[in-house]
């Protein structure tokens, strides 16, 4: 059953992935440059980083909303729009 989620849209696990990666790549040269050059000149790539994170995060609990809605035949979303 996993699976076949997983299978329909592979392009979001791809994203996802990508943007964990850039988080972690971004955390790794932020600790480099403050090793090499002090907090204060790293401080925007951490931000980077957790702002990366974060948005992963959003992203992961809109699919879960997304998952938790039924899913409306046609007539059942014309009666939703029309009647709120």
């Amino acid at each position: 059953m996993k699976m076949k989620m997983e299978q329909k849209n592979p392009k979001r696990n791809l994203t996802d992935i990508i943007v964990f990666s850039l988080s972690i790549v971004a955390f790794i040269i932020a600790v480099h440059q403050t090793i090499y050059y002090g907090f204060g000149y790293a401080y925007w790539i951490y931000m980077i980083s957790i702002a990366l994170l974060l948005y992963l995060q959003i992203r992961k609990a809109k699919k879960k909303q997304e998952e938790s809605q039924p899913k409306l035949n046609r007539r059942a979303k014309r009666f939703m729009d029309r009647n709120g």
